[in-house]
């Protein structure tokens, strides 16, 4: 696949650099990711990018950007009446979705340095701005975001680092009478056994849209932090903290 010349722009070649990165990460992931395979991209000698970029740690940060910048580059905050909560629920949800578009989507953003390049900068402003309104200290309402955040990535990294099982070969096992769920013993871990048995098949025997199914238990998870940080405002105090947040 062609790609077109790098111009003499500063911040259009930072543009097309970017742009190399992304389309590398969706051909080989991550961990085949390099300074020098954009380079090759773009038809650049490899020394020549560091004229536009300090080192792969940089240009971690800016893919995490493009891919935030997915969900929340408009982002205005809560309507007119609508409270923290939904607001930051749909936000949180939307993050998930550009994490999971994106191959290791969620390791680039684990590993970026997200305030350097101000990839969520005006999102916890504005839901600092959100939380105050409605009676958190600004200490906490930062401390509530930045945990949605980490709950949402983390989310995202599990899903993208799961094994997964082809769909035949699940629909063979299912004929042949083979359990479908995860190994468990029943006789030792009932409880578990009983509800994995059912999750999974849900999925594959009641035919379950796998994706949307994963977004329900993403949601059902969050609301259990959202019902975590309305808790907070009344019954937890936040210490001082000692070091700032990880990924400033």
């Amino acid at each position: 696949m062609s790609r077109p010349a790098p111009t003499e722009n500063r911040e259009q070649r930072r543009a097309e650099i970017v742009r190399a990165g992304l389309q590398l990460l969706e051909e080989g992931g991550l961990d085949a990711l390099s300074l020098r395979r954009v380079a090759q991209a773009l038809g650049m000698h490899a020394p020549g990018l560091y004229w536009y970029i300090e080192d792969k740690q940089e240009l971690i940060d800016l893919l995490a950007k493009a891919i935030l910048d997915e969900a929340l580059s408009d982002e205005k905050g809560p309507a007119e009446g609508e409270g923290w909560e939904p607001w930051l629920t749909e936000v949180a949800v939307r993050v998930r979705r550009a994490l999971l578009a994106h191959r290791d989507g969620a390791r680039v953003v684990a590993g970026a340095y997200l305030f350097r390049t101000n990839s969520i900068t005006d999102l916890m402003e504005i839901a600092i701005t959100a939380l105050e309104r409605d009676g958190y200290s600004r200490d906490m309402a930062l401390h509530c975001a930045i945990t949605v955040m980490r709950y949402t990535t983390g989310i995202a990294l599990d899903d993208q680092a799961s094994p997964t099982k082809r769909r035949a070969e699940i629909m063979r096992r299912l004929k042949e009478g083979v359990p479908i769920g995860p190994h468990i013993d029943p006789e030792r871990w009932p409880r578990v056994a009983e509800v994995m048995g059912r999750w999974v098949s849900k999925v594959f025997v009641a035919g379950a849209d796998p994706v949307a199914l994963g977004e329900l238990h993403f949601r059902h998870g969050l609301s259990l932090v959202m019902a975590g940080i309305r808790s907070a405002k009344t019954h937890f105090s936040l210490q001082e903290p000692t070091s700032s947040p990880a990924g400033a």
